[in-house]
């Protein structure tokens, strides 16, 4: 079954976001050091990122250290306990996001997500300190993806672009 993947605006994490909807699977709730959620009762950083299964982890804060975007991401695995030796050095989750690959007919697509402080609520702990307006946070992410045949039924192609920038005070 192949199901679309969705993804919040207001994050970078993509795939990653679809783990939390799996049994066993849980917020970190912000305790204990690393980034990603709590796989099978272990502490994010005994999670394993991969991209195409080969490592992807992030050494000074363990979590991926490069963020697959949404639109190239041709599948995500979630593998939680009893894998094999090849996934040998993590206790927890083992994440494995594979790319989009090119097909003979020529595709793609271009997105934009948009956030910014007048589109969202004012938080209730900011009224009650009587601020009225929210702080500044605008984030415009667009982006682009193409593929298509190099040579037809042999060599393909799959690029994406992202450019994200935020504005925060």
């Amino acid at each position: 079954v192949s199901l679309p993947i969705i993804e919040s605006a207001g994050n970078f994490y993509g795939a990653l976001n679809l783990s939390m909807l799996s049994a066993g699977v849980a917020s970190n709730g912000g305790v204990g050091q690393g980034t990603g959620p709590s796989v099978g009762g272990q502490r994010p950083m005994n999670n394993n990122f991969m991209v195409e299964g080969v490592d992807n982890n992030n050494k000074t804060v363990t979590g991926p250290l490069v963020y697959v975007p949404t639109d190239a991401t041709g599948e995500f695995a979630i593998l939680q306990n009893n894998y094999n030796s090849e996934f040998g050095h993590s206790t927890g989750g083992q994440f494995n996001t594979v790319v989009k690959s090119g097909t003979n007919d020529m595709h793609g697509s271009l997105y934009e997500y948009f956030q910014n402080r007048k589109l969202n609520a004012i938080d209730q702990k900011y009224v009650r300190q009587g601020i009225t307006k929210n702080p500044r946070y605008d984030q415009n992410r667009v982006g682009g993806s193409v593929g298509g045949p190099i040579i037809k039924n042999k060599w393909f192609y799959f690029g994406n672009f992202e450019y994200a920038p935020l504005g925060q005070a």
